[in-house]
């Protein structure tokens, strides 16, 4: 049992690390995309023109979705003695984010990547995908900022020790703040992606790194 519940661990600290390293690499691919316009005759153009930077950020965003699986489930493995109910409540944001990320990822995909042939080239259809997938961005940067918050409160007393919580407390700020990139501007939205990664990798670490509790 202890063998098994150590492999989770590693996986699942390995796939945290992972995780958050995918999403600044998305959030640069989309930068270099630029932003998408309010008109759909030129989002088409935008597509077209940051085309190779969109299909990368895509990718990735599927990956760095895929990744959250094991992380969660090794997350709250490591916090449920802790606080098993701010553990369930925080990873249970978590788990109900992660369909909701890889959804809205196969609307951003149809801009760049036909099915059977099939395209968007409507611009009327194209509001609609980057309308569908940027609020749908915006709400699962809202839940991970909710469910950092949550997490933290229960990393003080979980062996992850204040700093991280502390980071914690202050990237769950971040992510709510960077829910709204068109209101912040470019540099405080990278700075936002910045700490997410950060706090992403600096939990990972400590899981890949911790002993199940109860084990000698």
């Amino acid at each position: 049992m202890s063998d098994g519940r150590r492999g989770l661990y590693k996986l699942g600290g390995a796939s945290l690390i992972v995780s958050g390293v995918l999403f600044l690499v998305r959030y640069l691919f989309e930068v270099s995309a630029g932003p998408p316009p309010s008109d759909g005759v030129a989002i088409l153009t935008w597509v077209a023109s940051g085309k190779f930077a969109l299909e990368m950020a895509v990718e990735v965003l599927f990956f760095a979705g895929m990744a959250l699986i094991p992380a969660t489930i090794a997350l709250h493995d490591s916090l449920v003695r802790a606080n098993r109910a701010i553990a369930a409540t925080g990873c249970g944001i978590l788990a109900a984010a992660i369909p909701i990320l890889l959804m809205i990822d196969i609307v951003q995909g149809r801009l760049v990547y036909p099915v059977y042939g099939i395209r968007i080239t409507t611009p009327a259809i194209a509001e609609f995908a980057v309308a569908l997938f940027y609020g749908g961005l915006h709400a699962v940067d809202i839940m991970f900022g909710v469910a950092t918050i949550v997490l933290s409160l229960a990393m003080r007393r979980g062996g992850y020790g204040t700093a991280i919580a502390f980071l914690g407390f202050a990237t769950g700020v971040l992510d709510v703040v960077g829910a709204y990139p068109y209101a912040i501007g470019p540099a405080m939205a990278l700075v936002c992606q910045v700490f997410f990664a950060a706090w992403f990798v600096a939990v990972g670490a400590k899981i890949y790194g911790m002993r199940p509790a109860g084990e000698s």
